[in-house]
């Protein structure tokens, strides 16, 4: 039964690790990720646009809400990315004054 608590132990300890090896790594590419986003969004706006132009005249009143949600997610990304600079700020600062 030791072997299961060691087991569990360490593999938490991994996913720890791992996660916050993600999570310095998105907060030290911030800028890409939410350009790549937002990149993202605006491709599949204009491709819809592009491709079904006629479908979307026609169902205009139906699509309304898409473009609502498109902006609702896009400012998302804005704000998350704020909130990744904030993050990374707070971990640079208390990096550089433990002196590691």
């Amino acid at each position: 039964m030791n072997w299961l608590k060691f087991l569990i132990v360490r593999v938490r300890t991994s996913a720890r690790r791992q996660l916050t090896a993600i999570d310095v790594w998105v907060q030290d590419h911030h800028m890409g990720l939410g350009i790549a986003a937002i990149s993202l969004i605006g491709a599949c706006a204009w491709l819809l646009l592009r491709f079904r132009l006629d479908l979307v005249i026609e169902l205009a009143r139906q699509y309304a809400p898409v473009f609502t949600i498109l902006s609702v997610v896009t400012g998302t990304v804005i704000s998350s990315i704020g909130w990744i600079r904030k993050r990374r700020r707070a971990r640079l600062a208390t990096r550089d004054t433990t002196g590691s």
